[in-house]
């Protein structure tokens, strides 16, 4: 029996997805961009899960677009719809309402570039290489490159890894904020649940909202982004998770977030 593209398992209060192509460096396909939306949309709607983390399997985390599955297209519409579903789960991830925490396992290439930095957090290895690549193939960014490479590294870095596909090493990355922590490759996932259990210890509600109103940070004026901090924080004053909260600080006890 053919074991499938994408795995999805839950991990503690996690759902760990991971890109199950390694031969093909979990290259992307139509077939495995679907299963990726799929596994986010039944991560999403899953109650008892609190964060998502993605992953890929063998030695590479993305390899970017499987060329020859490309080179198969025979017209735009084709071609359109497969850039169209990159970007079906760029916009996941970041509707999503939970934190998403990308474990890059090594080289992510192209597509696989933006889906890490796409992603709310990023742990890479230390062996991990993060390459804007598309040039060398005579293509554009996609996967959101162009939005999130500018705002995460600067306009001037993003031309230069962009221009030049330039690969970067994975501490590289971090000092210009594409990754949060690099670590040794035995202590990825490790790292990961440690991640897990930190952020599903803090109130649903609260990291849905923080994590919409820091999306929309960069469309707002200052004015805008009080009136949006007084909105959000109007109704989370009203949220059970808000009086636990308070309890849980004044009784010196880690608190106990329903989500409510």
């Amino acid at each position: 029996m053919q074991e499938s593209i994408v795995l999805y398992e839950k991990k503690e209060k996690a759902a760990l997805i991971t890109m199950n192509r390694p031969q093909q460096f979990n290259a992307w396909t139509a077939e495995l961009m679907e299963e990726i939306a799929a596994a986010l949309e039944q991560a999403g709607k899953d109650t008892e899960v609190r964060v998502v983390m993605i992953t890929g399997a063998g030695k590479a985390f993305c390899a970017g677009g499987d060329l020859g599955a490309m080179e198969a297209f025979t017209n735009i519409d084709d071609r359109r719809r497969f850039y169209e579903q990159a970007g079906r789960i760029t916009t996941a991830i970041r509707n999503l309402p939970k934190p998403v925490v990308a474990l890059v396992n090594g080289v992510a290439a192209g597509a696989g570039c933006n889906l890490a930095i796409s992603c709310d957090l990023a742990i890479a290895v230390k062996e991990a290489k993060f390459i804007q690549s598309f040039v060398k193939v005579g293509l554009a960014p996609d996967s959101g490159g162009f939005y999130y490479l500018p705002r995460l590294a600067g306009l001037a870095k993003a031309k230069e890894l962009m221009l030049l596909a330039r690969p970067v090493g994975a501490e590289e990355a971090k000092s210009f904020g594409l990754v949060a922590e690099v670590v040794e490759s035995g202590q990825l996932f490790e790292t990961g649940m440690k991640y897990v259990r930190e952020l599903a210890s803090q109130a649903p509600l609260a990291l849905e909202m923080t994590k919409k109103a820091l999306n929309e940070s960069f469309n707002m004026t200052l004015e805008e982004s009080l009136e949006n901090e007084t909105l959000t924080n109007s109704f989370l004053a009203t949220t059970e998770d808000f009086f636990e909260g308070a309890r849980s600080f004044k009784e010196k006890r880690p608190a106990i977030f329903k989500g409510k």
